[in-house]
């Protein structure tokens, strides 16, 4: 910046600019202020920085609630779903009505085609496990003990070589005998309901179907397809252990039965489940099957049933040939109930609870820490501020020190021109 000047009024010289206002004009513009002007204190370089902290914690807080909501959502799920379920989307065609008032019958039978269902009943305070019959007579419930279900070679379907049905590599491309998931007018059609009006009266929530152990010349599965496109979903195998299948009250489903090879067999089917007054409920029977149409009825009926597993009934398997006898709701507690046992529900919670307080924690870690650094932009700002009263304050002595130099000059000034004036007083 370039010094001022002014013109004596009497001698004709030039005054420099006292060295305070040069000093104060060079202050200004290294400031940013033109001279003469308050000086502006400078912003708050992190305040934009404490304002983004705050919405950086609000939205880590409502991302930890969000977490929350699924863990509890999963959680509910859990303790809604405990086993496999086998309940696809509602299928108009699988709509029925079970009435209480149907007749049960136990002479030995034999179904080759038509609609039945397998479930539970109960009849004179007993729970039963039996197979509904569609017959043209009217709906009927059968002993499944004194029942063969033919399986004839109308059935004959060749098993898909995919990696979606894994479970049946070993008959990939191969014949095998299959009760459809729909029905074929020529097969019998088997699936199973919970529609008796004693089971949604009574039973809380639904039951599990235990399905095995099986007996038989080959392998058999029970697996549900869901949808034209769907994946199948395995829900029981001969070859491993026996499968639950987790069924809600008042519900109709039919899944595929596949044989691998002709023969008879057997398999061991367990409802069990919990009363609305927390009483187990355990209803256990045998399925007979004859796969194959050279297969007799009389051989499959009197096949021994499967060897017990020591997780139906504690009575075991009935000897072949016999009645199977009504199981009372009255079971012991130690008898399953299908579900969860109480401490995987118990480890179920616990781990939702810890994550909800670590999540807690980081929300509470994180917001205080967001606090601690708008209160660190803070006092570095009110850093940035502290040395300006301290530079005008050196600006000002300066100023005063210059001004009594300046002061002082023209006093020697006067001193030499004062002859001057005396002379030019003389003169006039």
């Amino acid at each position: 910046m370039k010094s001022f000047s002014r013109s004596h009024p009497a001698s004709g010289r030039r005054r420099a600019c006292p060295p305070a206002h040069r000093h104060a004009a060079s202050f200004a513009r290294r400031v940013g202020s033109k001279p003469g002007q308050a000086l502006q204190a400078p912003r708050r370089p992190h305040a934009a920085s404490a304002n983004e902290s705050d919405a950086g914690a609000s939205r880590r807080t409502h991302l930890g609630m969000t977490l929350s909501a699924l863990l509890v959502s999963a959680l509910l799920f859990i303790v809604g779903a405990p086993s496999s379920v086998a309940d696809p989307s509602p299928d108009p065609d699988l709509a029925q009505s079970v009435a209480a008032h149907e007749e049960w019958r136990g002479e030995a039978s034999e179904i080759s085609a038509g609609h039945v269902d397998l479930g539970p009943r109960l009849i004179d305070g007993q729970w039963r496990a039996g197979l509904r019959h569609d017959a043209e007579s009217g709906a009927v419930w059968r002993d499944p003990n004194q029942t063969v279900l033919r399986v004839n070679d109308s059935a004959i379907m060749t098993a898909p070589d995919s990696a979606d049905y894994s479970f049946l590599a070993d008959v990939a491309g191969k014949p095998v005998h299959v009760i459809p998931q729909t029905q074929n007018p020529s097969v019998v059609w088997l699936g199973w309901n919970t529609q008796d009006p004693a089971v949604t009266a009574t039973i809380d929530r639904g039951l599990t179907m235990r399905v095995g152990p099986v007996s038989g010349p080959g392998r058999a599965w029970l697996f549900l397809q869901s949808g034209t496109f769907g994946k199948p979903l395995l829900l029981a195998d001969s070859g491993a252990a026996p499968g639950d299948v987790w069924i809600d009250s008042g519900t109709h489903v039919h899944a595929n039965w596949a044989f691998s090879q002709p023969g008879t067999y057997t398999a061991t089917v367990t409802f069990l489940g919990t009363t609305t007054a927390g009483e187990a409920v355990n209803a256990s029977t045998t399925l007979r099957f004859a796969v194959g149409d050279a297969v007799s009825a009389s051989e499959a009926l009197a096949m021994a049933a499967p060897a017990a597993s020591g997780s139906g009934s504690g009575s075991g398997a009935p000897a072949a040939g016999t009645s199977q006898g009504p199981v009372s709701s009255e079971s012991t507690s130690s008898s399953p109930e299908g579900g969860l046992p109480d401490w995987a529900f118990l480890a179920i919670i616990v781990s939702v609870a810890l994550s909800l307080l670590v999540i807690g924690a980081l929300v509470v870690a994180r917001s205080r820490r967001s606090r601690a650094e708008q209160a660190a932009a803070i006092a570095e700002a009110d850093s940035l501020l502290s040395p300006l009263p301290t530079a005008r304050g050196e600006g000002n002595e300066e100023a005063a020190t210059a001004s009594s130099q300046s002061v002082g000059a023209p006093g020697a000034g006067e001193s030499a021109e004062g002859p001057g004036l005396g002379n030019g007083g003389g003169e006039q």
